[in-house]
């Protein structure tokens, strides 16, 4: 029976420095990080060269990388005197038996290299359910293009934040943001854990891995989280878009109906003016079948997945309540209150409110689908058969 050595899977972890140059800070002094691409625990020993003398010119404070079940390990280095600009102190990891050794020399200073700029794409960012903060890379002479992996780290302002990391947000993916081989940006992402009021103010900032690393444009970016809620729907919204259409069209034609029934002939002068939870709707286009004036009232929220959307993300819906001409049609006047799905979104910048018609009983499309739901005993009956209605907010 063979065995294999524990050892030898151990050594599938790949363990590297994050950046080639590292640079001094403020205080005289330096830090050095390395990764591994997995969860592991031990130490990573290193020798020093160049023309610093320990003891002399510098002091390390941590005599080796130490990884406790982490994917992260550090070693500061103490500075005693000002150095120049081109003394260098080299670092070479030493092999380890746990762990194959990729980016294994790295130094602090050096001859000053080509000024890389880093700064977010944006200074504000809306979140609703998530968000991406992209940080982009650029310098004076040409177009940045990262010949090795980048590896920038977000941190929190806590003193500017309003929301709590852990509890009103939390960043999935870690906070560091890894630039690609040949790209010029990546992003980090945050997402959504609990609304409160007040609470909604998330500010970042991105520390130089380098010292030819400068800030450019925006040295922060502020997150605002933005949820559908009445206050945030007040305003006008015009017809954008029938959001779902082709995925309805795929999913009932093999049922028998006929998509150029379909509700779909509406226009930018289709409006709905919400002031808080009252709606009044301007509506010349098909959609005026359906939507009525109406004081809407909240019913609760669901997690709807947006089936018609690439990798079918799943959005927090507010479902209200409000009166509505159910047979959708205006041979038949049948008004009656009807739930309605609305979800505020912002996408590139842009803020646009999905208004999701589940609660109807067709008259002049989709028979045949209607036809085979109404005994399923769900209410409302054509909740897995809804049409998605995409506005965008009138400046």
């Amino acid at each position: 029976m063979a065995c294999t050595k524990k050892t030898d899977y151990k050594l599938m972890t790949i363990i590297g420095f994050t950046n080639e140059t590292y640079g001094v800070n403020e205080n005289n002094e330096a830090e050095l990080t390395i990764l591994a691409n997995s969860v592991v625990t031990g130490e990573v020993l290193f020798t020093t060269s160049g023309d610093l003398k320990e003891g002399v010119d510098f002091e390390l404070v941590d005599k080796s990388f130490k990884f406790d079940n982490s994917m992260e390990a550090k070693v500061q280095v103490k500075f005693l005197k000002a150095i120049s600009e081109e003394t260098v102190l080299s670092f070479k990891l030493l092999p380890v038996d746990f762990a194959t050794l990729a980016l294994s020399k790295a130094q602090i200073g050096g001859e000053d290299e080509e000024l890389v700029i880093f700064s977010f794409e944006a200074s504000k960012y809306y979140m609703t359910e998530i968000a991406d903060v992209f940080v982009k890379l650029s310098r004076i002479s040409e177009t940045f293009k990262s010949e090795i992996p980048v590896m920038l780290e977000v941190e929190v302002d806590t003193e500017q934040s309003t929301a709590i990391e852990g509890e009103h947000f939390s960043f999935p993916n870690g906070k560091r943001i890894t630039i690609p081989v040949g790209k010029d940006k990546a992003a980090v992402r945050l997402k959504l854990l609990k609304e409160e009021k007040d609470k909604g103010k998330i500010v970042l900032r991105v520390k130089a891995p380098a010292k030819n690393y400068k800030v450019g444009n925006f040295d922060e970016s502020t997150v605002q989280v933005y949820v559908t809620s009445f206050e945030n729907l007040t305003g006008d919204w015009r017809y954008v878009a029938f959001a779902n259409y082709d995925y309805t069209v795929t999913n009932t034609v093999n049922m028998g109906d006929d998509p150029s029934t379909l509700p779909k002939n509406n226009s930018s002068s289709d409006v709905l003016k919400f002031e808080n939870d009252n709606l009044t709707v301007s509506l010349t286009g098909d959609i005026k079948n359906y939507f009525r004036d109406t004081k809407l009232v909240k019913k609760g929220e669901i997690v709807e997945v947006l089936s018609e959307e690439p990798g079918y993300p799943r959005v927090n819906m507010m479902l209200v309540d409000g009166l509505a001409n159910v047979p959708f049609s205006a041979r038949k006047i049948e008004e009656r209150k009807a739930e309605i799905g609305l979800n505020l979104r912002i996408i590139n910048g842009k803020e646009y409110l999905d208004v999701t018609v589940r609660d109807y009983e067709p008259i002049d499309f989709l028979l045949e689908t209607y036809d085979m739901v109404k005994d399923w005993g769900m209410t409302p009956a054509m909740q897995f058969y809804p049409l998605r209605y995409r506005f965008e907010r009138v400046k």
